[in-house]
C-alpha cells in the first residue's frame, strides 16, 4: 500500500495500522498508533493513544488495544507523531 517509515502491525485491503511510539514501563504500556484508510477520495488516517491490552505484555496487543479503544489524538498532535502520512486527517 504505502512505504512509510513506520512499523505496519495489521493490514486489510483498506487499511495499514502503523505504530508511532511504544513505550514500556515495568510491565506498563503505551502506544501511539495510526490507522490510514485507502478509499479513493475518503481517504485519510487518524492517530490514536492507548494502554496495556488486557492480560498480554506484548506490543502487538497494546498496539491493536491502543487503535480499537484509544483516545484520538489532535491534529496537530497526530503530525508531530506521523509527519511523513500527507493524506487528510480525519477530525
Amino acid at each position: 500500500m504505502t512505504n512509510y517509515p513506520y512499523y505496519c502491525f495489521k493490514r486489510t485491503d483498506r487499511k495499514e495500522y502503523l505504530e508511532g511510539r511504544f513505550w514500556n514501563q515495568g510491565g506498563k504500556q503505551i502506544a501511539i498508533v495510526a490507522i490510514v484508510t485507502r478509499m479513493g477520495e475518503f481517504s485519510g488516517w487518524a492517530a490514536y493513544i492507548g494502554t496495556d491490552a488486557p492480560d498480554s505484555y506484548r506490543e502487538e496487543d497494546t498496539c491493536l488495544a491502543a487503535a480499537d479503544h484509544g483516545c484520538k489524538l489532535s491534529d496537530k498532535d497526530a503530525r508531530h507523531f506521523f509527519p511523513d502520512i500527507e493524506l487528510p486527517y480525519r477530525d
